[in-house]
């Protein structure tokens, strides 16, 4: 059995050459995903579907509509592999791994430079679950099972967190009050919808802090 360990990690992709070869479910799923995390996103594939030809016309992404072939994945920083055919699949890894490049080839990891989990979105709250590569239906299972613990109480929670982070100045007081603010009264009444009575314990929490500083 395999010992390897991943490296979990959440890439920001915004402005980022991106490079998709192929066409289908799969390759509809990454490249929504790609298009929505800002990747300046080529994709390469003879047909496409109409959910990729539609996010090419209104420009969010560039289609070339053929085969791949050698080269195209110069110039690129990160490629996704999308293809039922093998030997194409062991070209592009081929080619990007020559010049340094990370792939990812969809239900071949031994091709992959990287695994992608089975991720969930609520705000800016993200649920992956990863299997390294050994049982994606096993990961979205879990990640289903996760998500439904993940309620607006807390978005609105970490929400909150992100806009404090950028206005309170930093130090171990900074500190102190976002993790009072998770752990304590606040936070728990945010995640019961009461609202209200949360901002009650925030402003009181605030009041303390500008005392300290």
């Amino acid at each position: 059995m395999s010992t390897h360990v991943d490296f979990p990690v959440c890439l920001r992709l915004q402005g980022k050459r991106v490079l998709l070869v192929g066409a289908g479910n799969i390759a509809d799923e990454r490249g929504q995903q790609l298009v929505d995390a800002g990747a300046r996103l080529r994709v390469v594939a003879p047909r496409v579907s109409p959910a990729l030809r539609r996010l090419a016309d209104e420009g969010r992404l560039e289609l070339l509509e053929r085969a791949y072939v050698s080269g195209d994945v110069h110039g690129q920083q990160l490629v996704f592999v999308a293809t039922d055919d093998r030997q194409v699949s062991e070209a592009v890894a081929a080619e990007a791994r020559d010049l340094g490049v990370w792939v990812n080839a969809a239900d071949i990891p031994e091709l992959c430079d990287f695994t992608l989990p089975s991720v969930g979105r609520r705000g800016p709250i993200v649920v992956a679950v990863s299997t390294s590569g050994q049982s994606p239906s096993l990961a979205r299972q879990l990640r289903r099972r996760f998500m439904e613990q993940v309620g607006p109480g807390h978005v609105q929670l970490a929400r909150l967190s992100g806009w404090l982070r950028k206005r309170l100045p930093c130090g171990a007081g900074r500190m102190r009050l976002l993790k009072q603010l998770v752990e304590g009264e606040a936070g728990e009444l945010l995640t019961r919808g009461q609202r209200k009575a949360a901002w009650v314990r925030v402003r009181a929490a605030l009041e303390t802090f500008g005392e300290t500083t």
